[in-house]
């Protein structure tokens, strides 16, 4: 959520997407303890009683990927090797894995959690005609939670797996199923939560068509100038159309 360690060893800053990868707790944590949610029993602490988390970027480097493209190919050729080359195949896997897992661990980077204090004025009353000057503080880490996004904050990224929750009130957006159904790879991946209506007209709005009408008569004019413009350019000049000095 800030951009104070750009020039750290693993540089991040607001946007960084990164994933948990551990985390330490301290001596005598009070708050950790087991709590219910949607029935289910989850392990919780509050940031005052964790030393640290480590965390490990998303984004994969292109070394990265190509090790990883490499473990598919070799697994592939696993499949239909003899017993004799099984053996090399095997240990060149492993290798190639050592390799992938000591490149993610140089992504890796330790937050401490961070004392913010903030102070706010509040009514004590709504009728109130003056107001309170409240001291606020909370420990936290400087993180945004990705669990659940928005399809506005998925434009421009590609998912393996996409699970939708739930489709924007009619008339709030529109086509807005495929701006969100187009952030993921295939449909192997896609889970919904609701049914896409089908009843449901995805033609463009008049707004985008008469958007897209009033562009394209601006772009044969620019057109049609520009050449003109171009060819009175490359023209020579005769001796009357030439300036006297």
């Amino acid at each position: 959520m800030e951009n104070s360690f750009l020039t750290e060893d693993v540089p991040r800053g607001n946007g960084t997407l990164c994933r948990l990868v551990s985390l330490k707790l301290k001596n005598n944590a009070t708050s950790h303890t087991c709590k219910k949610y949607y029935g289910k029993k989850v392990w919780t602490v509050c940031a005052k009683d964790v030393q640290w988390i480590e965390v490990e970027h998303v984004i994969k480097t292109k070394t990265m990927i190509e090790l990883e493209k490499e473990i598919e190919r070799l697994a592939i050729q696993l499949s239909t090797a003899d017993e004799q080359e099984k053996g090399v195949i095997k240990a060149r896997i492993t290798n190639t894995q050592a390799q992938l897992i000591s490149l993610s661990k140089t992504r890796r980077f330790k937050m401490e959690p961070e004392k913010k204090a903030v102070s706010v004025k509040v009514k004590t009353h709504p009728r109130a005609f003056t107001k309170v000057i409240v001291h606020c503080q909370m420990t936290q880490f400087s993180v945004n939670l990705a669990d659940a996004t928005t399809g506005h904050k998925l434009q421009g990224m590609t998912k393996d797996v996409l699970i939708i929750t739930s489709w924007p009130r009619p008339g709030l957006f529109t086509n807005w199923e495929y701006t969100v159904l187009s952030r993921v790879w295939t449909l192997k991946g896609l889970y919904l939560f609701q049914e896409i209506d089908m009843n449901k007209s995805f033609a463009p709005s008049p707004e985008l068509k008469a958007y897209f009408q009033r562009a394209r008569k601006m772009e044969k004019r620019f057109l049609r100038r520009r050449k003109r413009q171009m060819k009175d350019f490359y023209t020579p000049r005769t001796k009357a159309h030439r300036k006297k000095p």
